[in-house]
């Protein structure tokens, strides 16, 4: 069920998109479930993650137009002070250009059993405005 998708974020900004899975089949067990996310330098780093969210909202509902699917929507946050203080030039962009990280969200059941939801490139862009 693993979604491969870049996400981009700004280093001025908080990040907190709205990302939404539409599935088929029974309602997901998600009483007792958690989500995360996991910011590293490269996908496998090894110690602490660069920036996390280790509570990540998400609810599960049918989907709004087809009643064969259902809709999980997963919110994550990393607030900018985070983000600024990720760091910088590793990957040597360009001035200007984003720096890239690798990302994944997790759903963990009650029973540890986990599912990759997305994974894929973070970009962090450093922004515009510096306050």
């Amino acid at each position: 069920m693993t979604i491969t998708r870049d996400l981009y974020a700004a280093r001025n900004l908080d990040f907190a998109p709205v990302l939404e899975l539409d599935y088929s089949g029974a309602e997901l067990p998600l009483t007792g479930a958690t989500a995360s996310m996991q910011v590293r330098l490269y996908a496998g780093a090894p110690d602490a993650p660069l920036a996390e969210d280790v509570d990540v909202t998400f609810s599960d509902a049918p989907h709004e137009t087809d009643p064969a699917l259902r809709t999980l929507t997963v919110e994550p946050k990393i607030v900018k002070a985070t983000l600024a203080a990720l760091p910088t030039g590793l990957n040597k962009p360009e001035v200007g250009e984003a720096d890239r990280y690798e990302y994944e969200i997790k759903l963990t059941y009650s029973d540890e059993a986990q599912d990759l939801l997305w994974a894929g490139g973070f970009y962090l862009e450093p922004g515009v405005d510096r306050t």
